[in-house]
């Protein structure tokens, strides 16, 4: 692994193996996403995939195609979004000087973590196992101009517990088409697992986040919207399983705006998701 971040300890297939011989490597990047309209490569848009492929097309000359792991929405940021690419055989360029150069290409708001060798059949979407997502409310009225671009304004009255309650509820295997939204993807299965939904405070600030093997088109900004329509009253936590159970997308509650939302992680072996704890602040938390 080429990175500026400790090394784990999946055992996978680090940079000093033949680079030839494996022709795939994996990207960990990290995003804010307030300047571009999503992850997803777009014919009239400003994308993360779109900034990084033409990074890769020039260091190769030739054209260079990726695949992200999750497919964020405009506006929502990545702590640690998985990013697969094959590279050319010419030019020969090793993995550790690859990293090094596309850090120095990528913009200030794109940052290449690590960089790593993988074997040939590894696949950044198909082969994760689940996600983490964290969305951040802050409580009352914002005063500092530097963090609404990382969070959504809610009352300061909102009722944790009463959220904590409504979020115990969604833990499980359910059918989650209540917390979708509108999507061409209409075949994907809405039976969804989520093994935690975690509600949690840190001064004035509301952290939810959310571990699951898959998530619906929106989904977590709809689960945090529902949370959020719990804590101000508008919703009886003792509804959830109700309103789970309904599959009706018009539940009395809104779908949370994107600037809150943080693609924390990405999970390939299932030990580390059944062990993997909320981290502190997400816009805080690769400062270290």
């Amino acid at each position: 692994m080429i990175s500026d971040l400790p090394a784990d300890d999946t055992g996978r297939q680090h940079d000093d193996a033949p680079a030839a011989a494996a022709r795939n490597w994996l990207f960990t990047i990290a995003y804010d996403g307030t300047a571009y309209t999503g992850w997803q490569i777009q014919s009239d848009g400003h994308t993360v995939q779109g900034c990084l492929q033409a990074c890769l097309s020039k260091l190769f000359h030739t054209e260079a195609v990726t695949q992200g792991c999750s497919r964020t929405d405009a506006g929502v940021h990545a702590l640690h979004q998985a990013v697969t690419f094959a590279p050319p055989a010419e030019p020969p360029i090793p993995a550790q000087d690859a990293h090094r150069a596309l850090r120095n290409m990528l913009p200030p708001d794109i940052r290449l973590l690590a960089t790593e060798v993988m074997p040939p059949e590894f696949h950044a979407r198909f082969k994760a196992l689940g996600k983490c997502y964290t969305y951040v409310m802050y409580r009352g009225a914002l005063q500092s101009p530097f963090v609404p671009r990382y969070c959504w304004s809610v009352p300061e009255s909102i009722d944790i517990e009463a959220m904590r309650t409504a979020a115990n509820a969604l833990i499980g295997t359910h059918d989650f088409t209540t917390f979708s939204a509108t999507s061409t993807a209409q075949s994907r299965d809405p039976v969804k697992t989520l093994t935690c939904v975690d509600v949690r405070e840190s001064d004035r600030f509301v952290l939810m986040t959310v571990i699951g093997n898959a998530f619906l088109y929106k989904m977590v900004r709809r689960l945090a919207g529902f949370l959020c329509a719990v804590g101000r009253g508008a919703l009886d936590p003792a509804a959830t399983t109700a309103i789970l159970h309904s599959k009706e997308r018009n539940s009395g509650f809104d779908t949370a705006p994107p600037q809150g939302l943080f693609l924390e992680r990405i999970f390939y072996e299932e030990s580390h998701m059944l062990t993997h704890r909320p981290e502190e602040m997400p816009f805080m938390s690769l400062l270290r």
